[in-house]
């Protein structure tokens, strides 16, 4: 199967999405003023405490909320109908439907979900990892968190990337892997989302 850029850019940010919310159920709930306030500020959340933090995370109309990033996450899934295999877009919904009608197993879904799409075909788990590595980056960027361990993991992406056609893609990486900071990093994910607007 040819995987279209448009279908790639879905992977992509589907595994952006889960792996912001898998990052935030393993934090959640928050119980002391510097940890909440250290995650607000790094993503510029009302927040100025625990207890705000927590009601921000569980309020639905939040765009930083758990059922926020669900749907989002939802919304990458159904646009993916006809990508992934039967089985996996059938327990996708399934879990899916799970979650939207117990906002609670949302966190116990997403952990589902990213099993599923790892057993997918090499390109889907290919841009799935990418969404996910980039994710993981900007958020222990904005909150100074050790980056050593996902530089390794986004070099063996770029490799593979490299096959896939995307070879310009090494420059910007070069940049962020020899100065990794919130410059560089916003230019090479600049980048990669414009490769999804050039055609392969």
């Amino acid at each position: 199967m040819i995987l279209l850029n448009s279908n790639a850019e879905h992977i992509f940010w589907l595994g952006r999405y889960l792996a912001r919310t898998q990052y935030l159920c393993s934090i959640f709930p928050f119980q002391d003023v510097d940890t909440a306030l250290n995650y607000a500020h790094a993503f510029c959340l009302p927040a100025f405490d625990a207890d705000s933090m927590n009601e921000l995370v569980l309020n639905v109309e939040q765009p930083a909320s758990f059922s926020s990033q669900f749907q989002y996450a939802q919304s990458n899934i159904q646009d993916l109908r006809g990508v992934l295999s039967a089985k996996s877009y059938a327990e996708l919904s399934r879990l899916i439907r799970n979650a939207s009608d117990n906002p609670g197993y949302i966190c116990d879904v997403v952990t589902d979900c990213q099993e599923v799409l790892e057993s997918e075909s090499e390109d889907v788990f290919l841009f799935f990892s990418l969404g996910q590595a980039i994710e993981q980056l900007d958020r222990q960027l904005r909150m100074q968190q050790d980056i050593q361990h996902t530089l390794a993991k986004i070099e063996h992406i770029v490799m593979a990337l490299v096959q896939f056609g995307w070879e310009s893609v090494q420059e910007a990486w070069q940049a962020l892997k020899q100065q990794p900071n919130s410059q560089n990093f916003y230019h090479f994910s600049d980048h990669i989302q414009n490769m999804f607007e050039v055609a392969v």
